[in-house]
């Protein structure tokens, strides 16, 4: 008598294994482009709230102290620049000379900017009066260092110191600045 065995293992046949590849290729194709705007939007949203609060607080301060306050690039966390790309400080300008001198502390910083986005503004620094009215409007603009216009972003400072967002009126993808100009990445 001869007694046969049934065996429990079971592999994949060769077309169910290219089946499984087909999909995970599929869903690769499509998946990770997805995945990675969804990143770089959240790094620009990120940038820019912190940038947003750094204005708020300047503002804030200088209305609650009745002080002169000035929100600036600084590379060393010392001394105001012009590349907004590196850390930001907020001072107390005691003596109105553009110029953080040794008695007038950091009251907040910032880190650097994202390394995959860049951030330009047409002020070399943002001052807030007294009064929380700024010394001249400003604008900050944050890009992707590919320059794709889908993630550009801007916040424009009024003279009375209102902070306003970019937004895509025509809803072409492309956000407007508040000349209603379509924003671009040229330097």
């Amino acid at each position: 008598m001869k007694i046969c065995r049934q065996s429990n293992m079971r592999g994949l046949t060769l077309v169910e294994a290219m089946i499984v590849l087909a999909i995970l290729s599929i869903i690769s194709t499509v998946g990770i482009p997805s995945f990675i705007k969804m990143i770089t939007h959240a790094r620009v949203t990120s940038d820019l709230n912190e940038i947003n609060s750094l204005m708020r607080f300047a503002r804030f301060k200088a209305i609650d102290e009745e002080r002169l306050v000035v929100l600036c690039p600084a590379a060393d966390y010392q001394q105001c620049g012009s590349d907004w790309n590196v850390p930001k400080i907020v001072f107390f300008d005691l003596n109105y000379n553009d110029y953080r001198d040794p008695d007038e502390a950091i009251l907040i910083s910032s880190e650097a900017v994202e390394k995959t986005l860049r951030m330009s503004s047409n002020r070399r620094m943002i001052k807030f009066y007294e009064s929380g009215v700024t010394a001249s409007p400003a604008s900050i603009k944050i890009c992707t260092d590919e320059g794709d216009l889908e993630f550009t972003r801007q916040l424009t400072l009024s003279l009375q110191g209102k902070i306003k967002l970019s937004k895509d009126r025509n809803r072409d993808g492309i956000h407007e600045g508040s000349s209603g100009a379509a924003l671009n990445c040229s330097v």
